[in-house]
């Protein structure tokens, strides 16, 4: 998940302190409570989110919508972290449903990433917007054979812009 809107300046200027916006913060309930709807009620094991402050409030706001126990802030969801990559492969060998909260572009391109391996392409993947509150939910492909790295797919993309 990108998180919400946030404002466009943080009183300190700092980025890191940014944080949402009224409508930012509707926006996370809207789409919170979206993908608690499509997941029948089930709630999310973990809540992983960057600890910069937009970031933050977006998983203390989905968190308690989707049953998650508590939020973990991590660093590797940071902006200047690079791909979390060792962290979502630790979390698909744990089976496990999580949610992680991050930036653009790092949220993009992680989920292309995970996606568009050799040969395969995201078929009915198209990101060109990924827009502030999206998510897009992965799960692991079934592995034809004993395979060390995990293959995601997308299972459902979650636009807030198509909830009104």
């Amino acid at each position: 998940m990108r998180h919400g809107p946030a404002e466009d300046r943080a009183p300190s200027g700092r980025d890191a302190d940014r944080r949402l916006t009224p409508e930012g913060r509707e926006r996370v309930q809207r789409i919170s409570s979206e993908l608690h709807r499509v997941r029948g009620g089930a709630p999310l094991s973990r809540v992983l989110a960057s600890p910069l402050a937009r970031a933050r409030e977006t998983a203390e706001i989905a968190a308690p919508i989707c049953g998650a126990p508590e939020v973990e802030l991590r660093d590797e969801l940071a902006l200047d972290s690079g791909l979390p990559l060792a962290l979502v492969a630790a979390l698909g060998r744990g089976g496990a449903d999580a949610l992680l909260i991050g930036h653009q572009p790092n949220v993009e391109h992680l989920v292309r990433t995970l996606v568009d391996t050799p040969g395969r392409g995201a078929p009915g993947l198209v990101l060109s917007s990924f827009c502030t509150a999206l998510i897009v939910a992965l799960e692991p492909e079934p592995a034809p054979h004993p395979h060390p790295q995990v293959r995601w797919r997308v299972r459902q993309i979650l636009d807030p812009r198509a909830l009104g």
